[in-house]
């Protein structure tokens, strides 16, 4: 059976669960947890996704995401393909690292911020790995109460509570702890297809999102992409179509792929045009994400959406 298209459209609210392939850790020390908040802070920045609580654990990923204008495969794919490459330098390792598909669940905001929060922060409670949530070093709880500013967003959570900070966390504190104990049941997850997690008037909203995004969206026509890629990079459509390797070649073909990814264009579209392997247009897509290249897609973007 095929998989459900994942829901995307601005201001989407996810709860995201990341899993090691078979099970198998994907955090070896504290260096590889750095390594991956790093990545996510870098994406968070350039992406302007916004995340309201995480918690890494050894073999699995628990993130709150909100996502205003990038969708949430796109952020997943970058963050997931850039730390599995430095995974597998750094063990001289090949192959997969995260479990296939990962799960993103669509959320009513409004309704499940404050739950989910307390769900993912007791998540290292519940694996017997610390008594106190506040115990446990990889999580985003001790963001939430020692005021210090991180990866995630805090503020609008804590003034759910009080619009004093220090009765704010103290608060929320209290919320938390008073879970400790109480095994939860998933109950959130009972939801439409395990996809959205909301009431009909949540559904009805989402359905209406989806509808007026498609009808917004416009994909330009290859031959602007092309033009403008040219514009950034004096390469040719030809030039970017031909089997030459030179390297201001290599990088406007990255570059291209990129912007077309942007744009929404699926890769069977682009291997129709470029006559090259699934695998190769997906590397180059995921390439324009690493490098320099990525600054030059971005503006290629604008001159698209001017």
């Amino acid at each position: 059976m095929a998989r459900p298209p994942r829901i995307e459209y601005p201001g989407a609210f996810y709860h995201v669960i990341v899993r090691g392939n078979q099970r198998q850790a994907i955090f070896k020390d504290k260096k590889d947890r750095f390594k991956y908040l790093e990545l996510v802070e870098r994406y968070r920045r350039r992406h302007g996704f916004i995340i309201y609580a995480y918690t890494l654990m050894t073999n699995h990923v628990h993130l709150l995401v909100e996502t205003p204008k990038t969708p949430i495969s796109r952020i997943m794919q970058v963050i997931s393909f850039t730390y599995t490459r430095y995974f597998n330098q750094r063990y001289k390792k090949t192959g997969h690292l995260f479990q296939g598909r990962y799960k993103a669940y669509l959320c009513d905001r409004d309704i499940y911020l404050l739950s989910l929060v307390r769900y993912i922060h007791l998540n290292p409670v519940r694996a017997k790995l610390v008594e106190k949530p506040q115990e446990y070093k990889w999580s985003s709880h001790r963001e939430y109460l020692d005021g210090n500013k991180g990866v995630v967003e805090t503020d609008k959570v804590l003034r759910m509570f009080s619009e004093r900070p220090s009765e704010a966390r103290k608060l929320y504190r209290d919320f938390v702890d008073v879970a400790i104990g109480i095994k939860s049941d998933g109950s959130v997850y009972k939801a439409v297809g395990q996809q959205i997690i909301g009431d009909e008037k949540f559904i009805e909203k989402v359905a209406e999102e989806v509808d007026n995004l498609d009808k917004r969206v416009r994909k330009p026509p290859l031959k602007e992409v092309f033009a403008a890629v040219l514009e950034e990079t004096g390469v040719s459509q030809e030039e970017i179509k031909s089997r030459g390797r030179g390297n201001a070649v290599k990088s406007a073909r990255v570059i291209f792929a990129g912007a077309c990814r942007e744009s929404g264009y699926r890769l069977v579209e682009l291997q129709s045009e470029l006559k090259r392997d699934l695998s190769v247009l997906s590397r180059w897509s995921k390439t324009s994400e690493n490098r320099e290249e990525g600054k030059i897609v971005q503006r290629v973007i604008r001159k698209l959406n001017a």
